[in-house]
C-alpha cells in the first residue's frame, strides 16, 4: 500500500473523530426542556390525574429550557380507588404476540402510590415518567410526553387519565436563573 493510500484513511479517521467530538460538544451545550424549581422565568405547566370524573391529583410545575442534566422534578401521591382498575400492557407475558392482553385487574380499595418524575428532556418536550405501585408490586410504568406549548393526554388505565397543559397567564420565558 502506498504512503498516499495510508494517509487518506488516517485523514478520514481524524476528520470523523473531530466531527464526533464537535457533535458531542454541541449536544452538551444544547438546551432541553426541564422540570426544575430553579427556572428563573418558568413556563408553568398544569398536571392533573383523574379517575373517571374525579380529580385525584392537581399540581403546577415550573419548566424552562436549560442544559441537559438539570432535570430535577419529581412528585408523588397516593389514592385508593373505589372501583377495580385494569392495567393493560404492563405485565403481559412474553410469547405469543397474537394472544390478547387481558390486563392486570386490581380490586376496588387497593391503595396505590403514583410517582412522577422527569425521565428525559428534549428540545420540544419533557418525558414524564409515571409509575403506579401497590403493596403487591408495580402495576404500571410509562412515559407521558409533556409538550410545554400544548395539551397532552395519556390514558394510564381505562378511566385513569394524566393530562398536562400550559397554564394561562404565566411567563413563557425559557431562560434559567443565572
Amino acid at each position: 500500500m502506498s504512503h498516499r493510500a495510508q494517509i487518506v484513511p488516517l485523514s478520514l479517521a481524524v476528520v470523523a473523530a473531530m466531527l464526533s467530538a464537535t457533535r458531542l460538544l454541541a449536544q452538551e451545550h444544547d438546551t432541553v426542556w426541564v422540570w426544575n424549581a430553579e427556572c428563573h422565568h418558568p413556563s408553568i405547566i398544569a398536571i392533573r390525574i383523574r379517575l373517571d370524573s374525579t380529580t385525584l391529583y392537581r399540581s403546577s410545575i415550573p419548566t424552562c429550557r436549560w442544559g441537559p442534566g438539570r432535570e430535577k422534578g419529581k412528585s408523588s401521591f397516593r389514592f385508593t380507588p373505589r372501583r377495580a382498575l385494569v392495567w393493560y400492557g404492563y405485565r403481559r407475558e412474553e410469547g405469543d404476540p397474537t394472544r390478547k392482553d387481558v390486563g392486570d385487574t386490581t380490586a376496588a380499595g387497593t391503595p396505590f402510590e403514583i410517582d412522577l418524575w422527569q425521565a428525559g428532556g428534549e428540545a420540544d418536550a419533557i418525558e414524564l415518567g409515571v409509575t403506579a405501585s401497590a403493596r403487591d408490586g408495580l402495576h404500571m410504568n410509562t412515559i407521558h410526553v409533556l409538550r410545554p406549548g400544548r395539551r397532552s393526554r395519556t390514558t394510564l388505565a381505562p378511566g385513569l387519565v394524566l393530562e398536562t397543559w400550559p397554564e394561562a397567564g404565566h411567563s413563557s420565558s425559557r431562560s434559567p436563573r443565572p
